[in-house]
């Protein structure tokens, strides 16, 4: 029978989005208007962004842990610690529509159609989240850029939460263990009595699982491949279904 006590969820394609993580969101509005761009070409212009727009230098060949897409090792720039969540969304816009070659005007409505999107699920799930706060402990565990928290305050999750874990101010990702050991120690629980939800499946629901967490793998109407049935105890395609799982036996 379940005892769970703590709500940990992921951020990004989580809370932000329907199971559909950033990366994935950005290629398919890029592939709807431009079908002759690879995923391969895309995917380089991504990372490269990426470690840009983290480090302030995208020369330096760092490598990259699973299910994670920021450099293993790397300290965030001072810059996009401090960035809003449509700063950050803008900045590593610019960097991947120029390296493909796209326009500028195309940059902007994909920023404005991403930031609405997001905002749209903030606010549903921030309601939500009322609604289960102060049955359950809250907490977000994200791989972010140093600027979690800021994007919990700027979208009124903060009071809700009793623990906003980001991968670059503890300085270890998902899916290492000791990130969610850091929320479950900041929330007094232990994992049995705890639950993670999240979109990816190698960062989400290997890592907490590995950790002894239950499990809700959130895929929205994405296909997700699933390797190991064993990792993930409940999948949600919309992540309010969360609450039959937890009113279940």
């Amino acid at each position: 029978m379940k005892d769970i006590r703590a709500l940990i969820f992921d951020f990004g394609g989580t809370l932000d989005g329907n199971g559909i993580h950033w990366l994935e969101r950005t290629y398919q509005f890029i592939h709807a208007q431009h079908p002759e761009i690879t995923r391969e070409a895309f995917d380089v212009a991504d990372k490269t962004t990426i470690t840009e727009f983290f480090l302030g230098d995208p020369s330096h060949e760092w490598s990259y842990q699973d299910g994670s897409m920021l450099p293993v090792g790397a300290v965030a720039s001072e810059h996009a610690a401090r960035c809003s969540l449509r700063e950050t969304a803008d900045a590593i816009a610019v960097g991947i529509y120029k390296r493909l070659g796209l326009s500028e005007q195309m940059k902007d409505e994909y920023v404005d159609w991403f930031c609405a999107g997001a905002a749209e699920h903030l606010e549903n799930n921030r309601r939500w989240l009322e609604m289960l706060h102060g049955t359950y402990k809250l907490a977000v565990i994200s791989n972010n850029f140093g600027n979690t928290r800021g994007w919990c305050d700027e979208y009124g999750l903060t009071p809700l939460l009793e623990a906003i874990i980001d991968s670059t101010v503890l300085g270890i990702a998902k899916p290492d263990a000791r990130i969610f050991e850091a929320a479950l120690s900041e929330l007094g629980v232990a994992p049995a009595h705890a639950i993670y939800v999240g979109d990816s499946y190698a960062a989400d629901m290997v890592g907490g699982k590995n950790a002894g967490l239950w499990t809700a793998w959130f895929v929205g109407n994405q296909v997700k491949t699933c390797e190991d049935p064993s990792m993930v105890d409940v999948q949600l395609s919309h992540l309010h279904e969360l609450t039959d799982f937890l009113d279940s036996d």
